[in-house]
């Protein structure tokens, strides 16, 4: 199977550090003059080798692993807040990192190593707080007591993951081991109860799918015009870039900073370097290119060019994408950032990937296809090679739609003349900063996943509103029981792990009809889903398993409100709930025994996982429970308004069906294309309805058939 790009990094790290014993760096060197207590030769030794000739030494507070790691952040800090920590804990913590990668048996990805510092650096401080100088003083018993005083952070299980291993390691550590691996039950520490990220409410998703989808869709004719318009613009700032500079250098203009305090900066790093940074491009005979390198290094910010544009040589034409037309390269850049930042929402919005994933999706192989059943299944893909079609074994594969594919269309069009203008043979980002166009650069996630929810957060608040409604709260609530805190007028917060859980539950909301509003945006996406799973049924992924529980989730809600509606003496209509309903009778389904626990999801749930009870959605509001029901796509509602398997709920789509068929029912009269057995399906999907609204107890006014179409249903039942 293609690696990628992230394994490839990770392998060259590891082929740099992982030798075998007689040649292990860290076991012949580091390691001896640890246990010697030789720290001070220990500080000034390199510990990580890098190709370019970078070094890290162990007396550095960061270790900057970035060049092997540039998808992520790569720096591992051995301060707490700032603060140092306490100088034998600290060079234990550096030990255990160093021992596992030098000796571990298996690879641990550099974001795991900064986690694990992370983590430990909270329990090194409990440590020091506690009076505990060094690991080798830690027992199980001195554990437990500084584990109950700081409960809320030793109730993560990261923290436990963390300090277990340092066990195994026992024999490769410069300190020695007195305790044993760690459980909340030794501790008696109490877990944490977890909170589901938010799902997100319908209010704010239905507007962010479909004003995105709108959005994108709109420009896909438009993306060669795109990037020819990025060039444009880049070639402009590049070309002014240089001008201002070589003025500079020749000293016929003041310096060209955006900030007074970044001369200091430029002025002390060329004398540090000994080169004149006011030297009429003389330095170009001596060191050809070196003094735009360190500008390029130092990145100072520079003047702006609006001023400029006003002369001949510096006005541009301006820039127009499709019938949008950009005065100023600031406008153009705003515009790009915002669909860049669309682009990336409606690629999460439609997967359910993770931003981990997205981040890795090579641009000429991220998005693919291909057909099942006559349909074109719509595939995101973290491998860097062409699909086959057969067994998927891991999570690389997320099946979206042809918005989808657009989106990342958009998303990989934007950067790459950016891309281009960057040297970089390892590909290490396949994302560039928009905003920055003096001093190209690529970006890490850590920087594009943040700008990304905060530029969702400020559009919801521009176009949706992002104080939380009352609705939104019941939504919230219902979605999120186990978040607390949810209260109407506070703001609902975007953050970029919502995607996923919000695209498990309106998946699984659509498949039962609770969010008709979202059928354009998801349906196709809905079907090529369950295809492609189809196709790959013996792979269960994380995604796959958390849409399952969430369909396992809502099923059993409903069958839950089902009794919980007959407790409340309610009312449901349909053969089945009008026989739930003579079944009840006067019982008290609050009481504890049997009829409680169907009060409860949990006990639905169980049946549902056991194959022992059914739901589907046959229409909104609407619910069957027989496995066998053919009736999913055309719905007959005189043989659900009886039928034993069947309970209604809800009378809105019986009172919509109602007005649609008298409507039809009128406007064919009046052009005379009413026959026989069209009148006849009309008013029995009328009389149906009627019914349904009957039973449930809605008031309507019954609709009048009129003569001339009675007589024609006499004649055909006379026929």
């Amino acid at each position: 199977m293609s690696k990628t790009m992230k394994d490839v990094n990770l392998n060259n790290f590891y082929a740099l550090h992982k030798q075998e014993c007689d040649s292990n760096y860290y076991l012949q060197e580091l390691l001896p003059l640890m246990r010697n207590g030789d720290w001070k030769k220990v500080q000034q030794q390199q510990v990580f080798f890098f190709p370019n000739g970078n070094k890290v030494q162990f007396l550095d507070d960061e270790w900057d692993l970035s060049p092997f790691s540039p998808q992520e952040n790569a720096k591992i800090l051995f301060t707490y807040h700032g603060k140092k920590l306490l100088y034998t804990l600290v060079n234990e913590l550096k030990s255990y990192v160093l021992a596992r990668v030098y000796t571990g048996h298996k690879q641990i990805k550099i974001g795991s190593l900064r986690t694990l510092v992370d983590d430990l650096k909270r329990v090194v401080t409990c440590m020091t707080n506690a009076g505990i100088a060094s690991f080798s003083q830690l027992t199980d018993e001195k554990y437990k007591e500084i584990a109950q005083i700081n409960n809320d952070i030793f109730t993560s299980d990261r923290v436990l993951a963390s300090i277990n291993p340092m066990v195994e390691y026992y024999d490769v550590l410069p300190f020695s081991i007195h305790f044993t691996k760690q459980t909340r039950k030794k501790t008696g520490v109490q877990p944490a109860s977890q909170k589901q990220h938010l799902t997100i409410p319908p209010r704010i998703y239905t507007t962010l799918l479909t004003q995105y989808s709108t959005d994108v869709n709109a420009v896909i004719p438009h993306l060669p015009q795109v990037e020819a318009e990025i060039n444009r613009m880049l070639n402009v700032k590049a070309d002014f870039k240089m001008y201002v500079l070589e003025r500079f250098r020749r000293g016929l203009i003041k310096p060209p900073f955006s900030e007074n305090k970044t001369m200091d900066i430029v002025r002390e790093r060329f004398k540090q370097e000994s080169i004149d940074l006011i030297d009429n491009l003389e330095g170009e005979h001596n060191s050809p290119g070196r003094w735009m390198e360190i500008i390029n290094e130092i990145s100072p910010g520079l003047i702006n060019i609006a001023p400029y544009t006003k002369s001949k040589k510096w006005s541009y034409d301006v820039f127009k994408i499709g019938e949008q037309r950009f005065e100023t390269i600031g406008e153009f850049q705003d515009w790009l950032m915002e669909f860049d930042m669309k682009g990336k929402a409606l690629c999460l919005l439609l997967s359910g990937m993770r931003v981990d994933e997205l981040n890795s999706m090579h641009p000429a192989y991220g998005a693919q296809s291909y057909k099942y059943n006559g349909q074109t299944i719509h595939i995101f893909t973290t491998r860097q090679s062409k699909i086959t079609k057969g067994i998927q074994t891991e999570e690389d594969f997320f099946v979206t739609n042809q918005t989808g594919h657009n989106a990342f269309k958009l998303l990989t069009t934007i950067p790459r003349p950016y891309l281009n203008r960057i040297s970089d043979n390892e590909q290490t980002s396949y994302f560039a900063s928009i905003k920055q166009s003096y001093y190209l650069r690529k970006i890490v996630k850590a920087n594009w996943s943040n700008t990304l929810s905060q530029g969702i957060n400020k559009w919801i608040d521009l176009n949706v509103g992002s104080l939380i409604s009352a609705e939104d709260e019941s939504f919230l609530r219902i979605s999120n029981p186990s978040n607390t805190g949810i209260e109407a007028g506070s703001t609902f917060k975007f953050t970029n792990h919502q995607t996923r859980r919000s695209f498990a539950f309106y998946m699984v909301g659509l498949e039962l009809m609770a969010y008709p509003q979202l059928k354009k945006q998801l349906s196709h996406l809905s079907s090529a889903m369950t295809r492609h799973y189809a196709n790959n049924a013996s792979y269960w992924g994380l995604l796959r398993n958390e849409i399952h529980q969430e369909r396992i989730l809502q099923k059993s809600t409903i069958l839950a409100n089902v009794y919980k509606r007959l407790a409340q003496g309610g009312i449901i209509a349909g053969g089945k709930g009008k026989t739930l309903k003579k079944l009840a009778g006067s019982k008290n389904y609050f009481e504890s025994g049997e009829g409680d626990r169907r009060l409860a999801p949990d006990y639905w749930a169980k049946l549902i996982k056991n194959g022992k009870e059914h739901v589907h959605a046959i229409a909104p509001g609407m619910y069957c429970t027989n496995a066998q029901c053919d009736m999913r796509i055309n719905v007959a509602l005189d043989e659900c308004v009886e039928c034993e398997f069947d309970f209604i709920m809800d009378g809105l789509y019986a009172e919509g069906k109602r007005l649609a068929a008298h409507r039809n029912l009128a406007v064919l009269g009046e052009m005379n294309d009413l026959n026989h057995n069209v009148a006849s399906q009309l008013v029995v999907v009328i009389k149906s309805c009627e019914k349904i609204l009957s039973d449930l107890e809605i008031p309507f006014k019954p609709i009048e058939i009129p003569e001339n179409i009675k007589e024609m249903l006499i004649e055909t039942v006379a026929e």
